[in-house]
């Protein structure tokens, strides 16, 4: 399926339509643009069934981090078109292709320069999810609509809040990248994920001043 190029334009930073075209009119696939999700930011799906591949990425992300996790996504189809199922997800294989990608955006200075600097230092070892580096999910929020929320992260421990103006927890220790939280009316457990958006309930609590 062709992308449109003139709907993509709205998503990404105008510099980055040629390299981008460029990439994708070799290596065709579905781009779909998602609602919001709390679990993720975009994702590869493979069908080989029928021969196509799909990318989804959330449509609420600022330009930079759309096309920050359009490339990371675009990196997975390049190495499943290499190798399917023979080497990790997440393994040398993508790390690289991942890496090669982006510096051609960075040379092509489609990035702001002090996020360029941030993505410098991510690409020396990027993790399977650009959430996990909080220095880079603090330095592309400064690029959102608007900064006025909270993050999942930045509250203290013992703090109650709302996930979703819905559902009530109790934010609990860290584990790695999530957090273990407990829901106040089931009294279940569940990992939220750091960079998560929360209301603070608990308005007396102080913002964590650590990670």
């Amino acid at each position: 399926m062709k992308i449109d190029f003139k709907i993509l334009e709205n998503y990404v930073p105008q510099e980055s339509l040629p390299i981008l075209q460029n990439w994708f009119d070799q290596r065709p696939f579905e781009l779909k643009i998602s609602k919001k999700r709390t679990t993720k930011l975009g994702d590869f799906r493979a069908d080989i069934r029928k021969s196509s591949n799909r990318i989804s990425v959330n449509s609420n992300l600022n330009k930079y981090a759309f096309l920050i996790t359009l490339t990371h996504e675009f990196a997975h189809l390049l190495v499943w078109l290499q190798h399917q199922h023979k080497v990790k997800a997440h393994g040398l294989e993508w790390k690289t292709e991942f890496a090669t990608l982006m510096n051609v955006l960075i040379v092509k200075n489609i990035f702001p320069e002090h996020l360029k600097i941030v993505l410098q230092k991510h690409l020396k070892n990027p993790p399977a999810s650009s959430a996990r580096d909080i220095n880079l999910i603090n330095e592309l929020k400064k690029y959102d609509a608007s900064n006025d929320t909270i993050q999942l992260i930045e509250i203290a421990e013992g703090s109650k809040f709302s996930l979703n103006n819905k559902r009530l927890f109790i934010k609990g220790k860290k584990r790695r990248t999530r957090y273990l939280c407990k829901e106040i009316s089931s009294k279940k457990e569940y990992l939220i994920h750091g960079v998560a958006e929360v209301e603070l309930i608990d308005t007396s609590a102080t913002l964590s001043t650590s990670n």
